[in-house]
Parts: C-alpha cells; sequence; structure tokens
C-alpha cells in the first residue's frame, strides 16, 4: 500500500544506472493559531528530501548476466551491502488498452496518465511465462518488476527455495504531468504532510474542467449504521459545485465565528485573468499508508476558476493566498469505508499548497519538488 518514489541516473564513471529511493522527513516545524480560525493549531511543513545513498533500488552494469539477452530472464543485481538479500529485475509486457478491464489490478491505475499499463498482482508471483514479453519488441520500455527474497547458505541452489519472495511493479511517471507549464503552473511532484503516517510523495495534475464529468459529492458515501470507526487521521479531497457543499462550507464558517464569505467583483477580477487559476486540480498518491494507498486521489479542486472560487485570505499566515473548494479523500485502516470530506485548497504559492480538513480541524502542507535536484551523479 505505501510504494516507493524511485530517482534513476546513469554515472559515467562506472557506467552504470542506479536507482535509489527518494525519502522525506519532518523538519522543524512550530505551532502556531490560525486568526482565521482559532480552533486550529497549524503545525508549520519544512521536509527534509533526500535520495537514500545507502541501499540502491536498481543497480544495471556492464557486467550484466549470462542470460541478459533473453528479455524473459530475470537479471539478478547486487544492490546493498546484505549478501543474503537478493535482487532482480524482469521486463514486463503491457496490457493493450482494448484488453484492459477496471476489475483488473493494473498498475499505474487509471487516473494516472500512463504509456503502459501492466499487471499488478499474480496469483503465481509473475513466474508464468504469460506474464513475459517474448521478444524486446513486446517488452514495454515504461514499466519493470522487482523480486527480492532471502538466500542463506545457497539454500536456493540446493533446495530452490526462496525466502520472504517479494515483487515490486514499477512504472515511469510521464514527464509532461509533472512538468509545470505556463498555462498549468500547478502541475508537479510534491510532497505532503501527513502527521502520523510522516511525510508522501504525490503528483498534481492539472486538467481542464470537463462538463460532462459529474463531480464527486460528500454525499455520495455512507457510513455503516452504527459504526463511529474512523481514520486516522488520514484524508483526501474533492471539489464539488453542489448546494449542499455551498451549505456546509457556510455552516463551517459560522460555527468558527466568521460570517459567510461574499465575493467581491474586485477579488474575483484579480483572480479572472490569471491563466493559472482555472481547470481542475487532482493530487495522486505516489506512496500511501495504511489507510490511502499509493494510487488513489488524496484531495480533488474540481474548479480553481471563478466557481469553486472562495475567498482570498487576509490573515496574516496565507495573507493573499486564493481559496477555493476541495475535497479530501480519508478511510478506515486498510481503505475500508473511503469516502471524501468538505475541505478548502489554500494556493500560497506555485510551490506551497494547504489543505483545510474542514471536518477535523486540521490543515496540512504540500511543498513542490524539483527532480533536477536529484539527477546529478
Amino acid at each position: 500500500m505505501t510504494g516507493n518514489v524511485i530517482v534513476a541516473r546513469y554515472d559515467p564513471r562506472r557506467a552504470c544506472i542506479e536507482g535509489y529511493r527518494l525519502v522525506a522527513e519532518h523538519g522543524k516545524h512550530t505551532f502556531e493559531s490560525w486568526s482565521w480560525n482559532e480552533d486550529v493549531i497549524i503545525h508549520t511543513f519544512n521536509p527534509l528530501v533526500q535520495l537514500w545513498l545507502d541501499d540502491p533500488v536498481i543497480k544495471l552494469d556492464p557486467s550484466g548476466h549470462p542470460n541478459a539477452n533473453d528479455v524473459r530472464m530475470e537479471r539478478k543485481m547486487q544492490t546493498g551491502s546484505l549478501r543474503a538479500l537478493n535482487s532482480a529485475l524482469s521486463l514486463c509486457q503491457a496490457i493493450p488498452e482494448y484488453s484492459q478491464h477496471r476489475s483488473m489490478t493494473l498498475w499505474p491505475p487509471a487516473i494516472l496518465p500512463a504509456k503502459h499499463r501492466v499487471r499488478r498482482e499474480s496469483s503465481s508471483k509473475f513466474y508464468e511465462v504469460g506474464h513475459k514479453p517474448r521478444t524486446l519488441e513486446e517488452a514495454s520500455d515504461q514499466t519493470f518488476r522487482l523480486r527480492k527474497w532471502l538466500d542463506f547458505g545457497g539454500m536456493e541452489a540446493q533446495l530452490g527455495v526462496r525466502i520472504g519472495d517479494n515483487i515490486m511493479t514499477f512504472s515511469t511517471l510521464l514527464q509532461e504531468s509533472y512538468t509545470p507549464t505556463k498555462d498549468k503552473p500547478w502541475q508537479g511532484l510534491w510532497v505532503g504532510d501527513y502527521s502520523g503516517h510522516g511525510c508522501e510523495f504525490l503528483v498534481v495534475l492539472q486538467k481542464n474542467v470537463d462538463p460532462n464529468v459529474k463531480p464527486i459529492s460528500p454525499s455520495t458515501w455512507r457510513s455503516p449504521e452504527g459504526s463511529d470507526d474512523f481514520p486516522d487521521q488520514h484524508f483526501d479531497t474533492d471539489t464539488a459545485e453542489t448546494q449542499q457543499m455551498d451549505e456546509a462550507s457556510s455552516s463551517s464558517e459560522q460555527a468558527n465565528g466568521q460570517p459567510p464569505v461574499i465575493d467581491t467583483p474586485a477579488e474575483l477580477l484579480e483572480f479572472g485573468n490569471d491563466p493559472s487559476c482555472k481547470g481542475r486540480l487532482e493530487a495522486i498518491k505516489l506512496t500511501g499508508d495504511p489507510n490511502v494507498p499509493k494510487g488513489e486521489y488524496t484531495w480533488i479542486a474540481e474548479d480553481i476558476g471563478p466557481k469553486g472560487f472562495i475567498r482570498v485570505a487576509t490573515e496574516q499566515m496565507f495573507k493573499g493566498a486564493r481559496v477555493v473548494r476541495s475535497l479530501g479523500h480519508c478511510a478506515n485502516r486498510g481503505f475500508r469505508n473511503d469516502r471524501y470530506v468538505v475541505s478548502q485548497l489554500i494556493m500560497i504559492s506555485h510551490d506551497t499548497l494547504a489543505q483545510y480538513w474542514e471536518e477535523f480541524g486540521h490543515v496540512s502542507f504540500y511543498k513542490r519538488i524539483d527532480l533536477a535536484d536529484y539527477l546529478s551523479v
């Protein structure tokens, strides 16, 4: 459910390709009260993001493997200092789009842009020949699988037994999906603060609003009768232009001692001419946690233009930030009983976002990541 973000780079000195995990931890933070809602205590977010260089995930060098020319064979790699831990990389065969069905467990999921999608689960742990390409032309250049297992004292060679055989499926994230542009400056790779779950990575997509797509409503989910089971402070949002959302936002503001927000023509005019304040923002998890796994929405803002506009922040902490309607995605452990809750997306800058989860009285921060900072050897 958690997943990994891998940054692969070529080292010309050793003529090898290595891939490392991108990891993040909470940096120094302070606690501040929010003047707009004094019941909310805000934790500042200053993440420390780096590559975990002590343990490469993949390592491909010229020494190769005796069967490296056979695309069906796994290519063993020495990736760590623990000799008993074995790693092997294998190629995947993409599932044609006409054969894909929502009942299939594919990676990447349908909500992530991708050139190829492959199966993520197999009862045979992908040992069957049908899961492997027969020729190089059939092999996907966008995906691969990584198998890890333990072998103590040559047990595999003697008994043919692999201990802890585990396989993971990886896919390339399309560069155009995370590269900001003049018209889509909000899209990109981000790291978010998920409280007790730690830091998590996500990709934010900025799309045009499709009038034919029905917006997600917080009323689409129903809690099991008599159940008060609730997620461990894990949530994500999506905005819906419904009367119910308007009433929820208004009641929340009044409950907090704030008057209903009235959009002034000046505020709408100020942002109406900004090409970046249009469209739909979708935040999708690249790494997940026990509540909401990787490959799921964490929040959605259906329209960051005039239709989703709430206010321009005047409080010192977020002064000048555009605030729009959004919905957050939350669930119980094991991704059970997931639902969307009314939230507000605070657009502080093109490099910093904040999400106010109204129901929980919690603000999460998100910081942009620049991959170029981690590609140099």
